[in-house]
């Protein structure tokens, strides 16, 4: 009975081919979805802290920066790297990471009122953003390594700032900052808020299958708002209208890099905030869920969660002022609440 049954089998996929070759294809498909979703992220960070050794270096370098982006002549003006100082090194100092696409101009008035608070401010402009060609090209050579070595190089710099520094990031600036709330313990405080760590259309099962996917094929430039492209309305005059996919998929791996790490260590901030928009379509509040329940179960007492209303109607650009469908008098008292609150 057993030789029978192997005997029609065989007949079977000898018999209907097409059908065994989709059943041969599916299976291959499903195995490479299942290594896609469950083989870890990572991301071959090398960068090696160098402190600054007190206000004057942090400034030099600081000034260093400022100056080649001068030289450079690409970036615009308003999306330079800013430095709100005191004159000294004071008690706190803040690092403010912008959004993926945008420039330190979205958080210079954000950064005003911390720095009326008494604090140092270091807007720095993420890798290969800012630039007066806002072409999605901008962006291509973007990479989670580089990303993880800006980290490094602008907590560096913040060292010499203050004697406590906060990071705070919207959006890609706030995948930056998740991930220095897992790696980094020259860091005191993390304000995450509205983090890019998952595509918000895309079900949270499949982000990971997606990001791996986009990585890997050739690229898509691709536009805010397809309808108006250059010409979105929601886009401040210094912002890209658009990027590349390449660009997306290497800060959604360093997200990802960081919800892995975050399953098997603690995260290397003491103190951790975490604010959503639960009316943010553009990322994946789940992931986010993910990376803040992977935190809770090393314990609770580093970690704090806020989510604004969705009937609050609030886009993901929770920063810039200037956005008419904003609403910063809502917004900033939350952020600055987060960041001085112990």
């Amino acid at each position: 009975m057993s030789e029978l049954s192997t005997t029609r089998s065989k007949s079977w996929f000898s018999h209907h081919r097409f059908w065994t070759a989709v059943l041969v294809v599916l299976g291959l498909l499903l195995i490479t979805l299942a290594l896609l979703q469950f083989l870890p992220v990572s991301v071959d960070d090398q960068s090696v802290a160098n402190p600054a050794n007190g206000h004057e270096e942090a400034l030099a370098r600081v000034a260093a920066i400022q100056e080649a982006e001068v030289a450079g002549g690409e970036i615009n003006p308003v999306c330079e790297t800013t430095l709100m100082t005191h004159g000294e090194k004071t008690d706190n100092a803040i690092i403010f990471f912008h959004g993926f696409t945008s420039c330190p101009e979205q958080f210079r008035e954000l950064g005003q009122q911390m720095f009326d608070e008494g604090y140092n401010v270091y807007i720095p402009r993420m890798p290969h953003h800012g630039k007066l060609d806002r072409s999605q090209e901008a962006l291509l050579p973007t990479t989670a390594e580089e990303l993880a070595a800006f980290a490094t190089d602008t907590i560096s710099i913040a060292q010499g700032l203050g004697d406590e520094v906060v990071v705070s990031g919207l959006s890609g600036g706030g995948t930056i900052a998740s991930w220095i709330a897992q790696k980094h313990e020259d860091v005191d405080k993390a304000v995450i808020v509205a983090p890019f760590l998952g595509i918000g259309f895309i079900p949270t099962p499949l982000n990971r299958v997606v990001s791996r996917i986009i990585d890997d094929i050739p690229n898509i430039d691709m536009w805010w708002d397809p309808a108006t492209k250059a010409d979105n309305p929601f886009t401040a005059p210094y912002s890209y209208p658009g990027y590349p996919l390449h660009a997306l998929a290497e800060y959604l791996r360093l997200g990802f890099a960081t919800q892995d790490a975050a399953r098997s260590e603690k995260p290397a901030v003491a103190s951790i905030m975490v604010i959503n928009n639960k009316h943010d379509d553009s990322v994946n509040n789940g992931i986010t869920d993910q990376l803040v329940a992977a935190w809770k179960a090393h314990g609770e007492e580093f970690l704090r969660t806020y989510e604004f209303e969705d009937a609050l109607g609030l886009p993901h650009d929770l920063i810039t002022p200037t956005r008419e469908d904003g609403n910063p008098a809502v917004v900033y008292p939350v952020i600055v609440d987060s960041i001085e609150t112990n």
